[in-house]
C-alpha cells in the first residue's frame, strides 16, 4: 500500500522539476569528512570502530521535488542503526516525523520518516511540494557502527527508479580500541593495553581480555599495538566531555 501511493504520488506530481541528489559523509562533529579508502571507489570508506556514530547529508545542486530513501537491507541492519532526528508525532500522521533531519534549503514542509518495506529498513525523505526549495544540503541523518562486520547503505531516488540505488555506501566496523569506554582512545586505553603485554588471550569471546587481542591470535603483541595506533585519539561520541589524554586510569 505504502509503495502504491508513493507511486500515486510521483504520477501527480510528474511535471514538478526533479532534483539529483546525492549524500555526503562526515564524522560525528558534522565537519570532517570521513575519508573513503580509494578516491576512485568514493563510496567505499575507511574502517571504524564500533560504537562510532557519523552523519549522513543529502544534498542537491537544484531546488525542485524529491522522493528518496535511505536504506539498510534486512541483513545489514543487524550491524548499524539509521536514526533521524527530532522524533514527532503528528496528529493524523501513521508515523513520526523527523523535523529535525529536514534542513530549512528542502523547503518548508518537507518530511522524513521511518520507512520499512521489502528491501529492509530506512528513512524515507521528500521535499515540499508548496514551498520554496533551494540548492544546498537537505536532510540530516545519524549513521551508528553496532558490531562487526561490514554495512552498505542504499540511496534510492524514488523518482528515478525505486529498485535500483544511485548510491551505495559502504562501510566496515572494526572492534573498538576505546578499552575503558570513555568514548576517546589515549593513554588510559594505551596502558590497559600495555597491562596485557606478550601475555596469551583466552579465546572464549566472553574473556575479558579478548578486546586486547585486535587481531586475534591470541596474543597481545606489536601487531595489536599497531591496530592500536591507527585510531589514536579518535572519538566515539563527540557529545561526552573531552578527557586528560594524558591520563592514566586506576582501572584494571
Amino acid at each position: 500500500m505504502r509503495r502504491l501511493l508513493m507511486v500515486t504520488i510521483i504520477t501527480v506530481l510528474a511535471p514538478v522539476a526533479v532534483a539529483k541528489v546525492w549524500t555526503s559523509v562526515y564524522c560525528c562533529d558534522e565537519t570532517i569528512p570521513l575519508a573513503a579508502v580509494d578516491p576512485n571507489r568514493p563510496g567505499v570508506y575507511r574502517d571504524i570502530m564500533v560504537g562510532t556514530p557519523l552523519v549522513i547529508v543529502i544534498s542537491s545542486d537544484t531546488g525542485g521535488y524529491s522522493v528518496g530513501l535511505l536504506s539498510l537491507s534486512w541483513d545489514d541492519a543487524q550491524y548499524a542503526k539509521l536514526s533521524g532526528r527530532g522524533h514527532t508525532i503528528v496528529p493524523g500522521v501513521f508515523r513520526p516525523y523527523y523535523t529535525d533531519s529536514c534542513l530549512a534549503a528542502a523547503g518548508e514542509g518537507a518530511t522524513a520518516q521511518d520507512c520499512t518495506d521489502p528491501r529492509g529498513v530506512g528513512l524515507e525523505f521528500d521535499t515540499s511540494t508548496y514551498a520554496p526549495v533551494a540548492p544546498g544540503d537537505w536532510f540530516i541523518f545519524d549513521y551508528r557502527a553496532e558490531r562487526v562486520g561490514s554495512c552498505d547503505v542504499e540511496l534510492y531516488d524514488l523518482f528515478a527508479n525505486s529498485d535500483v540505488p544511485i548510491e551505495t555506501l559502504s562501510f566496515t566496523h572494526v572492534p573498538s580500541r576505546d578499552f575503558n569506554g570513555d568514548t576517546i582512545v589515549n593513554f588510559e586505553d594505551f596502558a590497559l593495553l600495555a597491562r596485557r603485554w606478550r601475555s596469551v588471550v583466552d579465546p572464549d569471546p566472553n574473556s575479558a581480555d579478548t578486546r586486547f587481542d585486535v587481531n586475534t591470535d591470541s596474543r597481545v603483541d606489536t601487531a595489536d599495538l599497531a591496530l592500536f595506533s591507527e585510531y589514536w585519539l579518535e572519538r566515539t561520541d563527540c557529545g561526552g566531555p573531552l578527557t586528560d589524554p594524558n591520563g592514566v586510569s586506576s582501572s584494571p
